[in-house]
């Protein structure tokens, strides 16, 4: 029953959820969990009225909703995304890429979204651009940049501070020859100050005093008239004539709009996407458009696909789309032998009793564990509604012991409880004819027929026949599209007094075999049968097989 792997197993019941579906993989996953091995509950569908009423009462939250046994992106070890800020530097990327042994930065924005990539070959750019380009993109740098690439300090603050991008690397003694390229430019300079005062007239927008110089009050003073900010660093002229064209914000260099993928994207999806493209990497986002990895190709040949219990059934019409792309490794079951194929040996449950929960119970048991109260409700839920409040023949003696151990740790009294649950079943009066008819509707192959049963149950019968028209229509509509030989939807009263059957489809002319009252050529009613598995199912299958 345990499982060699820490890899998250999914629990899933059948299409069309019934409360026992629900309850058996909340219960088998609050199990498992128990026990050390990562699980998690889902679902194939809506909640009906009574399952809905059940989680209301024990304060429980629905299964989580799938669709797709196919693995996903979230399903992958992919390697830890590696970023930087928008506004962060050509230099801070450089530093960052080599500290982290990355070839590539994923960029964000304030909010922490992806905005781009910075790549290796997006920083090089700037290395083999043009003095002009060079120059237009060190014109959108800050003071903030400018400080923290070159290791210093800001000592005169412009709130408007604006450059060309144009650096002038004062050698002279006499700064008259840069009169004519001073205006708007970035000095790297000294502590001459004759010279520091003439470049501020001359319109330089900063000054950066290299070698820790100190700065004058009267320099200071100079810069905030003509407005040029000044930069003290303790690097040399080389050294910051090194760095500066790296002081350039890496939003203007990256590489923008990149192909990413979000983390709930199919593996098989994303694979045959990758194989038209030739990056090195690409961003895994969350819902939010945050990243929360790094995809390779490399990933995509080593996974292993997502691991699945099934409960409550074990034929692939009624599992989970894509079941064959699984592994699955368990199955715990009261119906018939399904259809299910595993390469591999697994541990298979199945018993003949009135409910998986009454399994379950046993495996809770067995293992020397007890659910919640919550869970045990479920649980008890589930019994009660697959047996009717144990008034069906599929019931056994193991499901009333086991819902009585339940109800004591549910604290509820049994069967003031069951008449509750049974009576929330549905209203007959106000819901969907269509939804009615498919939530719980099952099909069966019986050789070369298509079949489909669905039932719900019902308290009083005037709440069916002020329908029964629109749930007749409606019952053939749902022939036609789905090409069913026959199609069946039993109406079974709360209290097992008996099941009323409508019926559409070539093969309709067998059920008046089948049921005691034939009512016209497409309804009926029996008094005895109140269990779609052990008393309709098998009694048609030897039907159809004279056929």
């Amino acid at each position: 029953m345990e499982s060699s792997s820490t890899k998250t197993v999914y629990i899933i019941g059948h299409k069309h959820p019934d409360t026992d579906s629900i309850s058996s993989a909340l219960a088998y996953a609050d199990l498992k969990n128990q026990m050390g091995i990562p699980a998690v509950a889902g679902r194939l569908g809506t909640l009906n009225e009574e399952t809905k009423f059940a989680t209301r009462v024990f304060g429980i939250e629905a299964p989580m909703l799938m669709q797709d046994a196919r693995s996903q992106i979230f399903d992958l070890d992919i390697d830890k995304p590696h970023t930087i800020l928008l506004n962060a530097s050509v230099n801070e990327a450089y530093k960052t890429i080599e500290d982290t042994q990355n070839k590539s930065l994923f960029v964000l924005d304030a909010g922490g979204r992806l905005a781009g990539i910075c790549s290796m070959s997006n920083l090089s750019s700037i290395r083999t651009a043009t003095r002009q380009h060079r120059q237009r993109l060190l014109s959108h740098t800050t003071l903030k940049i400018l400080a923290n690439d070159l290791e210093g300090s800001v000592a005169v603050v412009q709130d408007q501070f604006k450059t060309n991008g144009h650096v002038n690397i004062i050698t002279l003694s006499d700064g008259k020859e840069m009169q004519k390229t001073a205006a708007g430019s970035i000095c790297i300079l000294s502590d001459n100050t004759k010279v520091q005062m003439q470049l501020m007239k001359y319109g330089a927008a900063c000054l950066i005093i290299t070698l820790g110089k100190n700065i004058s009050r009267e320099i200071k003073e100079c810069a905030v008239k003509t407005g040029c900010a000044i930069i003290r660093t303790r690097l040399d002229s080389m050294e910051v004539a090194r760095l500066i064209d790296g002081c350039v914000p890496i939003r203007l260099i990256m590489t923008k709009e990149p192909v990413c993928y979000h983390e709930e994207d199919y593996v098989d999806d994303v694979a045959s996407k990758i194989a038209q493209t030739r990056f090195r990497s690409y961003p895994v986002i969350d819902a939010n458009g945050r990243p929360v990895g790094a995809l390779s190709r490399y990933h995509l040949f080593r996974y292993k696909p997502k691991q699945f219990i099934l409960v409550d059934h074990s034929s692939k019409n009624q599992s989970i789309d894509y079941i064959d792309e699984a592994d699955i490794c368990e199955i715990i079951d009261h119906h018939h032998i399904g259809n299910i194929e595993t390469v591999k040996p697994i541990y298979y449950r199945n018993q003949q009793c009135g409910c998986t929960c009454t399994i379950i119970g046993q495996l809770y048991q067995e293992n020397g564990k007890a659910p919640s109260r919550a869970i045990a409700g479920m649980m008890l839920s589930a019994i009660i509604s697959d047996t009717l409040n144990f008034k069906s023949q599929t019931t056994t003696e193991l499901d009333i012991s086991m819902a009585r151990w339940l109800a004591r740790l549910a604290k509820v009294e049994l069967n003031e409880y069951a008449e509750q649950l049974l009576s929330a079943s549905v209203n007959l009066r106000t819901a969907g004819a269509h939804d009615l008819l498919i939530r719980d509707l099952k099909q069966y192959d019986f050789g070369k027929y298509h079949v489909a049963v669905g039932q719900t149950n019902y308290s009083n019968i005037e709440d069916i026949q002020v329908r029964l028209k629109e749930f007749k229509e409606v019952l053939s509509q749902e022939q036609h599209s789905g090409n069913y030989d026959l199609i069946i939807m039993m109406f079974t009263h709360v209290m097992a007094e008996g099941t009323m059957f409508l019926y559409a489809g070539p093969l309709s002319y067998v059920m008046p075999e089948i049921e005691q009252t034939k009512f016209d050529e497409s309804s009926g009613y029996d008094h005895r049968i109140m269990s779609r598995k052990q008393q309709l199912i098998p009694v048609l299958s030897e039907m159809l097989k004279k056929l």
